[in-house]
């Protein structure tokens, strides 16, 4: 097991980084702890986008908006309006041909997981945070997967499967997760980027405030190349 810290999602994902590049590009068990995952800065969206490095890889922005659609937030007004237009952009792109098959986002299990049951997490988390009338530290957790919906793929699924807010002392909300695979090229820094914005949500409509970011990537990797990744934490 590899233990990396850093003050925002940066400094974060670039000390993760450099535990792949000196073990030939991945790492079983890397637990990375961010004290300030909401402090984030709007320029690393393009200085650090993986496309600038590689032409087809994936689009940081779009990395970060498949957890917290910070956009659509913006222009909401209110949660339950969020959710309202989330789900009917998201529901019409699936059905477009190229969407077709895929698991979905994961803001959508979010706020509708199960296609049957339409269950929002998000909700009922702030919901519960607002209304218990005494701290309570466990209980508070997001499902991103689950047996009878997601069947075992080496790619192609879930990566997030697992999310736990804990209600400290003080009103503070630390947020811990768990990744099955995390891309360190792709992914990890619109992960980390999105998380702190999805913290930062559910405190600012609770009255908490935001603590650390625990992250546990059961298999951190990096997809685009170690020469690709140094040049990329460079920047």
């Amino acid at each position: 097991m590899e233990y990396v810290a850093g003050i925002d999602a940066l400094d974060a994902w670039r000390a993760g980084a450099n535990v792949l590049l000196s073990n030939r590009g991945e790492c079983f068990n890397l637990v990375t702890e961010i004290s300030n995952p909401t402090a984030v800065q709007a320029e690393w969206n393009l200085r650090y986008d993986p496309r600038s490095v590689v032409g087809n890889a994936d689009n940081i922005n779009d990395v970060i908006a498949t957890v917290f659609p910070q956009k659509i937030w913006n222009t909401s007004a209110s949660r339950p309006d969020l959710y309202r237009k989330y789900l009917a952009i998201h529901n019409r792109a699936k059905r477009l041909r190229r969407n077709r098959g895929t698991w979905g986002t994961y803001f959508e299990r979010l706020v509708a997981f199960d296609p049957k049951q339409q269950v929002n997490q998000l909700e009922r988390v702030i919901e519960k945070l607002n209304n218990w009338p005494t701290r309570n530290t466990t209980g508070l957790v997001f499902h991103l997967s689950a047996p009878h919906i997601d069947s075992p793929r080496t790619r192609g699924g879930p990566c997030w499967h697992f999310g736990e807010i804990l209600w400290l002392r003080d009103n503070i909300l630390d947020f811990a997760v768990v990744y099955r695979n995390h891309d360190f090229f792709n992914k990890t820094l619109g992960n980390y980027i999105a998380l702190g914005k999805l913290l930062e949500f559910i405190c600012d409509q609770t009255n908490k405030t935001p603590g650390k970011l625990i992250c546990h990537s059961m298999h951190a990797f990096t997809d685009g190349g170690q020469a690709n990744l140094r040049t990329l934490i460079g920047r």
